[in-house]
Formats: C-alpha cells, structure tokens, sequence
C-alpha cells in the first residue's frame, strides 16, 4: 500500500517561512485525493523524492505523498508538520476528514498544515508486497490450520524481502529515524526555513527522531500520547493493565458507579474465559453464517472503547454485562468498536518492517513467561514476536543508540491522557525528562490523542504553537469533569452512538 506523494498547499499569506515548490507538484487524483475537493479547498498535492536510504544516497530515489493545506487567515507562522500514528496507517486518504474536525480547524486559522505518507503507507513509494493480503486469504480459505498459515505467510514475507531487495528495496530503510529523516526532505524540498511538529502515538516516535536529528528547523513540538525511543515497555499488556487501575480507581471514588459496578476486573476475567470458551457466533451484514466471537476478541473490543473518551462511559456496563452472561449487546457492540480501518490504511508489511526492527524483546519482563504470569487476567492483550517472520522479513535489529532518550532544549508541549490503553502517562513523563523546555499535561478523563478531548486542550495547543516561547495556560484542563459512566440501556446507547 504505497505509491507516490501527494503535498498539499496553497500559500494565502505573505510570510516567509517556506517557497511554494511547484516543480513537485501533482494532480491530487494521482494520490487518491478527489481534485474538486482539493481545489475547492485549496490544497496543493505534491509526490517529492527522497533518497531510499539517507546513509547511501546513491541508491536512488523514491517518491513521498504530500499534502499542504492553507492557513485560513494571513499569518506568517511557520507551518506545521503532521506525524501520524502506526507504524504501517497511511495518512493522505484521512485529510479531507481532518479538515472537517474542530482541532485542525483551530489549528488552521494562522498556520499552513503539511500532511504526508510514510514511506510505503498509503500512496507513498514503495508498494511493498502488493497481492499478499490476496494470496494470504485465498490459502486460508481453503488451508484451517494455523500452522500452515503460519508457514505459508512467512513464505509470502521471504519471497516479499527478495523480491524487493531485487528492486533496490532495502527493508531495513524502514524505521523510525529513516521516516524523521523523510520529513527533513521534505522540509528542505518545499524551502521550509522553520516549522512546528505535531505527532501523535507513534508519529511521536518518528518526532522525536527528527527532533533529535534535525531539529534546528524545529520551532516547537506537541507530542501527543507519546511513545518515546526509551519507552520501557513494548507490550500492550502493561498500558492496558495501567488504564484498566484508573477506572478502576475512579469508579471507586464514585458511589453510584462503584455500587453498580463493584468487581470490575472479576466480571472482565468472566467475560473474556467465558467466551473464550463457548464462543458467540455474530452475524455481520449479508453474513448468514456469521463467525464466533471470542472472549479475546471482546477484550482487544474493550482496549479500542478506552481509546475514546465518548465510548469509555459504555466500558464498565459492557464489562458487568457480558460478565454476567448478558450476550445480546454483543452485536452493537461489535459493530461500534470494529473497524481495522477507522486510523487510515494499513501496510502490514510496513508495519511488520519497522516492528521487527525495533520492537523485538530486550528484557525478561517483556517475554510470554514474565508477562502472563505477572498479568494473568490480560492475556487477551499478549502478542507473541513473530520472530521467524522477522528474520524472514527484517532480519536486523536496532543497536542500542535507537533507544536512548532525545535531549533537545526546543520549546515542547507533552499530552497524556490518563486512560490512555497503549501510551500511558509514564510514557509522557518519561518523554518530558530530556525536554528542558517541555510542558507536560496528564489530562483527566482523555485517553489517546488527547488534543481531541475538548476546546480547553485545543486552545491550549493553539496558544502554545503561536507562543512557544511561553508557557500555555493550563488552568482548563484541572476544571475537567470525569467520566459520566452509562448504567442502563447500553445496546439502545450504542444505536445513538454509531
């Protein structure tokens, strides 16, 4: 799932902050963008080359989609870098829904936003492995076993790796400090003198990394729920765990919420060993048969509704529900909280690259044995490295300088989100220590990507891009309500929601 690049922009005020480059320019339809809608709205698309490897630039090029979008208002503040998360989603075909949102209309007004596909996601080069999501399901349908699928998709990932290497595809030029390095490409291609960074999960990985690299262009960084090169942990398993005490903890501060949902973790572990067991055949739209629905499949449900504050008031209900043998919301329930496309597109092998590259196991606490019987009740949450496909796929392994903390004295604003169930706060304090100049927020009632919360945190990334120099006023985020839980008439609450 790649392509080209796509770079949006149309420049309506008299700053100097970078030279519109027409010569990279392209027609928006060539990176999956409709041309009515980009005109419309004034954005310019652009496919820009970057060296396939920054080390060796006479490997060749390939070519990153961009998208730059107007400031609303002249302005001469410096434009702004989006990071996506991922690894492995695109970001291109998500703009023209961001353009819609309360936050990039905000951060609109005075500045230009440049939106970009990592390399091999969405319409960026290199299209890795195109027919393998095809072949892998045709086998399956006709091949049960899980071994020999097992077997058959690390085939597809080997002849995958020298196939490319046979097109001067390097796998190992996807990781997090090539993709920083893209981004600095980017900036030098568009004549960008200065810029402001906003990354997200792991586009804050790729962040720091250009932080850390190239970070003299860097006016000031949002790092939101971030995952910084020195997290300790690489597992889900431990994040959940850590979101799951802080509801825990707040319904126990609340008496209405306690009194109805006192064993929250007991009915979870029903709920999940239950329907693992017996599971529950769910009937999608125009599926007859449907599929059986198990008690894993219910717990991964739970971790995407605590990614949202709207969806984490359902959480408890659901839990005491189904723990209780009530299945008969499962249906809208699956229907709210499963769709693998709602962040972008998805590159596995993207994804898979940059994984086995730097999130292969480093310490006895992250292996099977120590997670599982540390942390029984969340098994669920337990991803086993697919160490045979990595050597298939991405045999290297990052050295230990990938993982050391980023120090930089730029201006930064760090946001975690109390519920978040993949970058938990620890991960923003951790983050925060070698930012000299960084102000770090632990918002109540967010959870992921926490600038989406509400207009108190929006105006506080607007205040702190247009002042960076200056520490934003934080005073909103302690009047914060909780989290207002739903006790009754949860599938007729799941209509509304959806």
């Amino acid at each position: 799932m790649t392509k080209t690049i796509l770079f949006f922009w149309f420049l309506s005020f008299s700053g100097s902050c970078f030279t519109q480059q027409n010569s990279f320019k392209c027609a928006c339809s060539r990176i999956g963008l409709d041309s009515l809608w980009a005109d419309s709205n004034k954005v310019s698309c652009y496919l820009i080359p970057v060296p396939k490897q920054t080390a060796n630039p006479s490997k060749g090029k390939l070519y990153i989609a961009a998208v730059v979008t107007p400031s609303l208002t002249k302005s001469n503040e410096p434009p702004l870098l989006y990071l996506h998360g991922g690894p492995g989603i695109a970001t291109v075909g998500n703009v023209p829904r961001y353009l819609r949102s309360k936050t990039w209309k905000l951060l609109r007004e005075k500045r230009p936003i440049i939106f970009f596909d990592y390399r091999g996601t969405g319409f960026s080069e290199p299209n890795l492995c195109p027919g393998m999501k095809d072949s892998l399901s045709k086998f399956s349908r006709s091949n049960s076993g899980e071994e020999a699928r097992k077997a058959y998709k690390i085939s597809l990932y080997k002849k995958c790796h020298d196939q490319s290497l046979s097109e001067g595809i390097d796998i190992s030029s996807f990781n997090s400090a090539q993709l920083a390095d893209d981004a600095a490409e980017l900036c030098r291609a568009l004549k960008i003198s200065n810029w402001s960074v906003y990354g997200v999960s792991y586009g804050t990985t790729v962040g720091l990394n250009l932080l850390r690299n190239h970070g003299k262009h860097i006016t000031s960084i949002i790092l939101d729920s971030p995952f910084p090169p020195n997290a300790p942990w690489l597992d889900f398993i431990r994040p959940f765990d850590t979101c799951f005490n802080v509801l825990e903890s707040n319904i126990s501060k609340d008496p209405e919420a306690f009194a109805r949902f006192p064993s929250i973790r007991a009915d979870f572990v029903k709920a999940v060993s239950r329907l693992n067991k017996t599971p529950v055949k769910i009937k999608g739209n125009g599926d007859a048969e449907g599929y059986d629905y198990y008690g894993d499949d219910f717990a991964w449900s739970i971790w995407s509704a605590m990614l949202s504050p709207k969806s984490i008031p359902f959480v408890p209900l659901a839990i005491h529900e189904v723990g209780n043998g009530n299945d008969s919301i499962l249906s809208k329930w699956v229907e709210a909280f499963n769709d693998p496309n709602s962040f972008g597109r998805f590159s596995e092998p993207q994804s898979k690259a940059v994984s086995c590259y730097e999130a292969r196991p480093r310490t006895v606490e992250e292996t099977k044995v120590s997670l599982l019987s540390n942390y029984p009740e969340f098994s669920s949450f337990f991803v086993d490295f697919e160490g045979e496909l990595c050597d298939a796929w991405q045999p290297r392994s990052a050295g230990s300088e990938v993982f050391q903390p980023v120090v930089s004295d730029v201006p930064a604003l760090v946001l975690s989100g109390e519920y978040d169930p993949v970058c938990p706060p620890l991960f923003g304090e951790i983050t925060a220590k070698g930012l000299s100049k960084s102000t770090l927020l632990i918002v109540p009632s967010a959870s992921h990507a926490v600038i989406h919360a509400d207009d108190c945190l929006r105006k506080i990334a607007e205040e702190f891009l247009s002042n960076p120099g200056l520490k934003p006023g934080t005073e909103c985020v302690s009047r914060r309500s909780g989290i207002k839980f739903v006790y009754e008439n949860l599938e007729k609450t799941l209509s509304n929601f959806n």
